[in-house]
């Protein structure tokens, strides 16, 4: 009996160190949330990062979503997100965590249009 206790006992402790592994190992996912109202449309881009590296993201409009964004940095404090099946591949969203605005860009021009001032969160 007593030696059923100790194996039960040894097996729990490591399930247990198992779990705590995997916890430390699990990468952090936290979000980059920009929301506006620009012309009355309210406008809401969400990128996810998971272990520091951006990883794709969803855009709303009047808080349904209308497309997958694919997210990459593209400066200090700036979010480069596309659209993804989007057939005008030169054309992006700027997100600027700083200044707290929206750019729409087409990297063929070094044209660049202000969509709307944003509130921005990370958490």
């Amino acid at each position: 009996m007593k030696r059923v206790a100790l194996i039960a006992s040894a097996a729990a402790a490591a399930l247990l160190l198992a779990a705590l592994a995997y916890g430390a190992v699990a990468p952090q996912t936290k979000t980059h949330q920009f929301r506006c109202t620009d012309k009355n449309t309210s406008l809401y881009f969400l990128v996810y990062e998971r272990g520091g590296n951006l990883s794709g993201g969803h855009l709303y409009v009047e808080n349904m979503q209308v497309g997958v964004l694919a997210a990459e940095w593209a400066g200090t404090g700036v979010i480069n997100a596309k659209l993804v099946g989007n057939t005008a591949n030169n054309i992006s969203f700027h997100l600027h965590r700083e200044v707290k605005k929206v750019l729409v860009v087409n990297s063929s021009t070094p044209k660049r249009v202000e969509v709307c001032a944003a509130d921005y969160k990370y958490q």
